[in-house]
């Protein structure tokens, strides 16, 4: 790896770049952050410095799109804050599926698949017969490293333990030969990934009852959060659930969410 400082000036026009492209707001806290991201990539396109590399990531669409890739954080498990999932939306669910057979659902910044993937486990648990209802989980990221992995449904005996248990990784998935474990088709035919910015108005064509944007925010400035929200909201059915991370509000960034709590967990929920 090359060992090559990241100057001032390059660090303040590589983060405009990515703020243009992504929205994302990287102050200058993250120096050491974006240096490791995108070493890399200096080595890969033998860029002497990150000079070069932002001279070509704004002309080279595919070199801005690995940069995007490598700035997105991708942290994430299967049953992440286990409680929202075991507790909130299994309520949610049970709701919703005691009312209707149809049920759309969006996990925005999806990153590698483990949330949609929790989801249709979720589903399968509580319904016998899949065939029998008309459920669809739209999955989307900015990131096209993360979605290519998502779609694949393949994880590292590392990732697949870290948040399941021995009996539900026997039940929705099958050892390969390679040593990875890939997702049962039951549970991957529920699944659709696309890749879609969070800034982008409404491309989806969806009215989902659910959607979950998780510590997704906190990468971004007030406007853009204001923007995100609002998009939102406008792909939501009436009433529909949003719900985000424990540590996130939505206060002064949006004003078309109730905020409401279930079993000391707290959602929104579109007004009507």
């Amino acid at each position: 790896m090359l060992n090559v400082a990241l100057q001032k000036n390059e660090f303040d026009l590589l983060v405009a770049l990515i703020y243009d492209i992504s929205r994302i707001h990287l102050d200058e806290t993250k120096v050491n952050l974006v240096q490791s991201r995108l070493a890399d990539l200096l080595e890969k396109y033998h860029f002497v410095n990150y000079m070069a590399l932002y001279q070509e990531a704004k002309i080279n669409e595919k070199l801005s799109t690995e940069l995007i890739d490598r700035i997105t954080t991708n942290e994430t498990s299967f049953f992440r804050d286990s409680k929202v999932f075991e507790s909130l939306l299994k309520h949610i669910f049970e709701t919703y599926l005691d009312q209707s057979n149809r049920l759309q659902i969006w996990s925005a910044a999806c990153a590698t698949g483990q949330e949609p993937y929790t989801l249709a486990m979720m589903l399968k648990e509580l319904i016998y017969n899949l065939s029998k209802f008309r459920l669809q989980i739209i999955c989307t990221d900015i990131s096209s490293d993360a979605l290519r992995q998502a779609a694949r449904g393949t994880y590292t005996a590392h990732e697949i333990h870290r948040g399941l248990d021995n009996k539900r990784i026997t039940c929705y998935f099958d050892k390969q030969k390679d040593g990875l474990y890939k997702i049962k088709d039951e549970l991957r035919s529920l699944v659709h990934f696309q890749n879609r910015n969070l800034i982008t108005p409404n491309t989806l064509h969806n009215k989902f009852q659910i959607v979950l944007c998780r510590n997704v925010a906190i990468y971004f400035d007030t406007k853009t959060k204001q923007q995100i929200f609002e998009n939102i909201a406008n792909m939501m059915a009436p009433e529909g659930i949003l719900i985000i991370g424990s540590s996130e509000m939505l206060i002064g960034i949006s004003e078309r969410f109730e905020r409401r709590e279930w079993n000391n967990i707290a959602y929104y929920q579109l007004k009507g």
